[in-house]
């Protein structure tokens, strides 16, 4: 039986779904959101992390073991229900624009990974006022600490060299709630378009000229870059406007990073059309086939010794 042009939606649905999970996976592998935070796969709308807060340190195996329960930390993350979508003219359809639509479902494709890359920076960005597992803010100057001492992870300062060395130590003597030091080591600087060229000079240059002024009239003199190399540098445009001049440096090594991505594993992704055929409501009433993308995920906090955050 030859194929009519009312069969074409039908047939382009299947490939359509394909193109979309093929575009999605390239863009999720590569994504902003899968470098900084910690990927959760979940089977419940409300998953609490009671695990949050530090495992326990080694020692010495004398007579027996001698575990240790669950902190009395917890932290709860549910899940939201996204969707985006997307109307394809009938006539590019009967006319085989078939390319067309595949750039269309790529985008949506694109959209779904750059909205992850967003709530996870903007997570950041609002960890100055939301709460994190152990109650106080996440960017906190007096996190509760082993021993009933605290300890910062925040700073009103602009990037500069000296705000940036004072980050590395500050994370790099951070405790866990035991008061023992946890080794972080921090491998990413976090920043919006406006600090971009500022952060490149800062950390990427090779060497840097220090110049002289009106009350320092030492000559200019190159001297290396000691943080050259140290850090990976992601620009994020979700850093604007009220958070142009914030800065935020990670340790992305963590197998519990600052921001936990959770997303359910038995929903997930789903690529579909409204209706397919020429007799379907969308085709009759409005001469549009209609596509769409749903999905369930959220974001909440990790670990805060994992991060240190500038709010200007």
């Amino acid at each position: 039986m030859a194929i009519s042009k009312s069969d074409i939606p039908n047939l382009l649905l299947p490939g359509l779904k394909t193109e979309f999970d093929q575009a999605y996976r390239s863009r999720v592998e590569s994504g902003i959101a899968q470098q900084l935070a910690t990927v959760v796969h979940t089977t419940i709308p409300s998953q609490k992390y009671a695990w949050l807060g530090s495992t326990p340190t080694m020692r010495e195996f004398v007579d027996e073991r001698q575990p240790e329960g669950m902190r009395e930390f917890h932290y709860t993350i549910e899940d939201k229900t996204f969707e985006a979508s997307i109307a394809v003219d009938r006539r590019a359809v009967e006319d085989d624009q078939y390319d067309l639509i595949r750039i269309r479902v790529r985008e949506l494709a694109d959209r779904v990974a750059e909205h992850q890359h967003k709530i996870v920076v903007e997570a950041l960005a609002k960890g100055f006022s939301d709460a994190g597992y152990d109650g106080v803010s996440f960017f906190n100057t007096a996190h509760p600490t082993g021993g009933g001492s605290t300890y910062g992870n925040r700073t009103t300062s602009a990037l500069s060299e000296t705000a940036l060395a004072t980050a590395i130590n500050q994370m790099m003597q951070v405790p866990d709630d035991r008061g023992e030091p946890l080794g972080i080591v921090p491998d990413t600087l976090l920043v919006g378009p406006k600090l971009q060229w500022d952060a490149i000079a800062l950390i990427e240059s090779p060497v840097v000229v220090y110049k002289g002024n009106s009350t320092d009239t030492a000559p200019s003199t190159p001297y290396k870059n000691v943080f050259q190399g140290k850090l990976k540098l992601v620009v994020s445009p979700y850093l604007r406007g009220t958070y142009d001049d914030y800065w935020f440096l990670l340790d992305t090594s963590r197998a519990v990073r600052a921001v936990i991505l959770q997303q359910r594993s038995d929903v997930p992704v789903e690529f579909s059309a409204l209706e397919s055929g020429s007799q379907s409501e969308s085709a009759w009433w409005r001469d549009r086939y209609f596509y769409g993308v749903r999905a369930r995920y959220n974001v909440g906090y990790g670990l805060w010794q994992t991060a240190y955050g500038a709010i200007l």
